[in-house]
C-alpha cells in the first residue's frame, strides 16, 4: 500500500500526546455509534504497540497490506463469527474437560478397586480351632490370591466400560458441534449424518476425505457406531479399516463392543488432534477461513487487547472492582 498525505498525520509524536486509556494511542480508532460501531486500525501503530506471534505477525501484515489507505477495518465483528473458531475452541474445551476432569476421575476410581490381604485367622474357622495353623496360612494365601484376581478382572471391566462411556459422550458433543455449525450456516434439515457433512455447500466428498485429519476423523465415527451397534457390520468396518483399535480375538454379533475396542490414553488424544486439524481444513475448503488470521482479524480481538491494555496500566495489581 502507497503511503498518502492523509496517512502521514499519524506520527508517534501525536501518538504520544494522547492518553493512555485512549484506543487511538494504541492505533483504534471508534467509528459510528451503536449498532453501526465499526473500528479501524492503524497497523503500524497496532504492531509497534503489541507483540504477536511471529507467524501471526506475517499474516496480519500480509492481509492489513491489502487495504486502501492508511486504516485497516478488520472483516468480522466478533471471534466466534469465524466458524473455525467456533470448532476449535468447543474442541478444546471437550480435550480440556477430558484431561481435567474425566481422565482423572477414571483414574481415581479405578485405583481404588484392589484386592484383599487376608491373614491366616482373617477365618472364623481357624479362630475356633477347626483349621489348623499350616490350613489358615494356606486358606489365607488361596483368598488372597482370588480376591486380588477378582479386583483385576472387575478393573478391567470397568476400564473398558467407563472409557466407552466417556467414548460415546465425547462423540456426541464433536457431532452436535458439528450440526450446530452447518445449522448456522444455512443447513434447513431436521435430520442429520455425517454425509451432510462431507457435502455441504456443495462440496466433493472426495475433498473432504483428501483432508488432513480425516482419517482420525473416520476412525472416531467408526468406533462410534461399533460401540452404539453391536454389530457384525460394524465390527467388520472397524477391522477393515482400522485393526490396530482392536483387541485381539474374535467377536460374535451382540456382543457388548466395548469389550473388543482396545481404548487408551493415546487413541483419545489422537483423536483430538486429528479432529483438530481436520477442523481447520474443512473450515478453510468449505468456509474459506484460514486459522491464523481468525485468530486476530475481528473487531473483538482489537478491542480486547486494547481494553486489557488499558486496565493493566490503571489496575496493575490486578484488583477486582469491587475493592
Amino acid at each position: 500500500m502507497n503511503n498518502t498525505d492523509h496517512s502521514r498525520k499519524f506520527t508517534n509524536q501525536w501518538y504520544e500526546s494522547l492518553n493512555l486509556d485512549d484506543t487511538r494511542y494504541y492505533g483504534v480508532f471508534l467509528k459510528g455509534t451503536k449498532e453501526s460501531r465499526f473500528i479501524l486500525i492503524d497497523p503500524v501503530r497496532w504492531l509497534k504497540v503489541f507483540n504477536a506471534d511471529n507467524e501471526v505477525k506475517e499474516n496480519m501484515k500480509a492481509v492489513m497490506a491489502k487495504r486502501n489507505g492508511p486504516l485497516f477495518q478488520p472483516k468480522r465483528k466478533a471471534v466466534f463469527d469465524y466458524n473455525i473458531n467456533v470448532m476449535l475452541s468447543k474442541l478444546d474445551e471437550i480435550r480440556r474437560e477430558w484431561d481435567k476432569t474425566n481422565k482423572p476421575i477414571i483414574n481415581r476410581v479405578l485405583s481404588e478397586i484392589c484386592g484383599k490381604f487376608f491373614t491366616p485367622y482373617d477365618d472364623d474357622l481357624a479362630q475356633i480351632g477347626i483349621l489348623n495353623a499350616d490350613e489358615a496360612v494356606t486358606n489365607a494365601r488361596m483368598k488372597t490370591f482370588f480376591s486380588h484376581e477378582f479386583a483385576e478382572l472387575r478393573k478391567k471391566e470397568l476400564y473398558y466400560s467407563l472409557y466407552a462411556q466417556y467414548f460415546h459422550q465425547m462423540v456426541s458433543q464433536i457431532e452436535a458441534l458439528c450440526i450446530r455449525v452447518l445449522t448456522q450456516n444455512g443447513f434447513e434439515l431436521d435430520t442429520f449424518c455425517r454425509n451432510d457433512l462431507y457435502v455441504f455447500k456443495g462440496n466433493k466428498q472426495e475433498l473432504v476425505r483428501d483432508l488432513d485429519g480425516f482419517k482420525d476423523f473416520d476412525k472416531m465415527y467408526a468406533i462410534w457406531n461399533f460401540l452404539k451397534h453391536n454389530s457384525l457390520s460394524t465390527f467388520n468396518v472397524l477391522k477393515t479399516g482400522f485393526p490396530d483399535v482392536l483387541l485381539e480375538g474374535d467377536y460374535t454379533q451382540g456382543e457388548l463392543a466395548c469389550f473388543h475396542v482396545n481404548f487408551t490414553d493415546e487413541l483419545i488424544s489422537s483423536i483430538f488432534d486429528g479432529a483438530d486439524r481436520f477442523f481447520k481444513g474443512y473450515c478453510r475448503l468449505v468456509f474459506g477461513e484460514d486459522e491464523l488470521e481468525a485468530m486476530w482479524n475481528s473487531e473483538e480481538h482489537f478491542l480486547q487487547n486494547v481494553y486489557r491494555e488499558i486496565e493493566n496500566g490503571q489496575n496493575p495489581l490486578g484488583l477486582p472492582f469491587w475493592l
